[in-house]
């Protein structure tokens, strides 16, 4: 082979090369939105792509989870009767939500109609609005169904996301999610007992939410484990879907879920490639002797080939990243924002051998769900503030520990922030006056003066 053919040879395989490095940066950069306009662009002017059916469920109609959850728990937002902070996409109710996940369940045809029925009757809050003898009656008048399937069927909804959802009371509701999330915690049956204890009362102490923290408060000073825990349930799953404060619409590229006891972490099966290589056309280039015709055709398959790469490429990329980064994270996935770790993009990036830049692009605007709600990936990072006692805090947490002092403060004689600064001094934790007032007014809390009780 001569020289100037190798050189040629080499100079197409960079040139090569470059585009697939071009192209794969640009498809990992782009949200799911934007990559989804791609894929119709790319389906629309090439030939050899075609679309790929993942799922055939005729019998629901096709949904896009739409919701991004700031906040966790009932005790880390301000005093006021809704305990949840959150914000979510208009475009995704809590009843959309759940038969999406139904629709991922492959139930048979009975158990379908069980459940679509049951979710018709989920308020907005997320708990059953009706009796399971008014389920029963109704579904009974086309079907042959016993109380057992209806049972069954209903213990499968209260564990979709969010966890306990489908309740049909409050202390149900209490004890599913901690059934899910603390049954290996040795503290576990004190909380349940706990909850159990305060059973119907539950619905009045969250009525008035000062009863309520003076009663967790209590349990607090006994056992703060078991306060922890049951302060870490959510006593409202479903208004973490049901918010239409939040306009954008958000399909996550991720989840996280709970399985035999371990965090998994794996790629949302909406966003995963949908389309192939056309095997009609692709059987075309052996039969094609006209040049200009094969080299359209060889043209064309190799820039689907590139695209099909590209795009599985950027998927793997940002499973490994939220594998890692929820790995890092994995105590904000028990206990919530207040346990999340300082982390910054080159503690992923060495541990994957990938640029910092390409954690970046892979975080920006991707977006994971977990049990706690949806959140952009790039929320899992932050800066640190080192306590005197050598632990590092995240900014987030300090956050969350203003916030909770705040929450427990004397509404007649409310924390200055220099109170605040002190009392994170006391226990080790140098924050001065200055970011604890930035903190402060970036959460949207008002100053000292202004909470006080008039």
């Amino acid at each position: 082979m001569s020289v100037k053919v190798k050189q040629s040879i080499n100079l197409s395989n960079k040139v090569a090369m470059t585009q697939q490095i071009q192209l794969a940066i640009k498809l990992l950069q782009l949200n799911t939105q934007d990559l989804q306009k791609e894929i119709d662009e790319k389906l629309l002017n090439n030939p050899f792509l075609e679309n790929e059916s993942v799922y055939s469920y005729q019998d629901l109609p096709q949904q896009n989870l739409s919701v991004v959850h700031k906040s966790n728990d009932f005790l880390s937002s301000s005093a006021n009767d809704d305990y949840i902070e959150q914000t979510a996409a208009k475009n995704q109710t809590l009843r959309e939500y759940l038969l999406w996940q139904i629709k991922m369940s492959k139930l048979n045809k009975i158990d379908q109609l069980i459940a679509y029925t049951i979710i018709e009757c989920i308020d907005d809050s997320g708990f059953l609005a009706i009796s399971l003898d008014e389920i029963f009656v109704q579904l009974n008048k086309n079907e042959d169904i016993n109380y057992q399937e209806i049972f069954a069927v209903l213990h499968k909804i209260q564990h979709l996301d969010p966890i306990g959802v489908g309740a049909r009371s409050l202390c149900d509701c209490l004890l599913i999610q901690l059934e899910h999330y603390h049954k290996d915690n040795k503290k576990y049956y004190k909380a349940r007992n706990i909850v159990q204890k305060l059973g119907n009362n539950l619905e009045t102490k969250l009525s008035n939410y000062k009863t309520f923290s003076n009663e967790i408060q209590k349990i607090k000073d006994e056992d703060k484990d078991v306060a922890d825990i049951i302060i870490s349930l959510n006593p409202k799953p479903g208004n973490i879907i049901s918010s239409e404060i939040f306009q954008e619409h958000i399909t996550p590229d991720v989840i996280t879920t709970k399985k035999d006891g371990s965090w998994v972490v794996e790629l949302n099966p909406e966003i995963n490639p949908k389309i192939k290589i056309n095997k009609m056309y692709e059987g075309l280039l052996s039969n094609v002797k006209n040049k200009k015709d094969l080299e359209y055709i060889k043209s064309n398959l190799q820039d689907a080939k590139f695209f099909l790469k590209a795009l599985n490429n950027r998927n793997l990329t940002i499973h490994r990243v939220a594998k890692v980064l929820m790995k890092k994270q994995e105590d904000f996935l028990t206990h919530g924002e207040i346990a999340l770790k300082p982390l910054v993009l080159r503690d992923i990036s060495s541990i994957l051998n990938l640029h910092e830049s390409t954690i970046s692009r892979s975080t920006s605007n991707k977006y994971i769900q977990t049990p706690r709600g949806v959140y952009e990936l790039k929320y899992f990072f932050s800066s640190e503030i080192r306590t005197d006692y050598g632990k590092k805090l995240s900014s987030i947490t300090i956050k969350e520990m203003i916030k909770k002092l705040i929450n427990n403060e004397d509404a007649r004689s409310p924390l200055s922030d220099s109170q605040i600064s002190k009392s994170f001094s006391d226990n080790g934790i140098k924050v001065a006056r200055r970011t604890i007032t930035k903190y402060r007014e970036s959460m949207g809390i008002l100053s000292s003066t202004d909470r006080r009780l008039k």
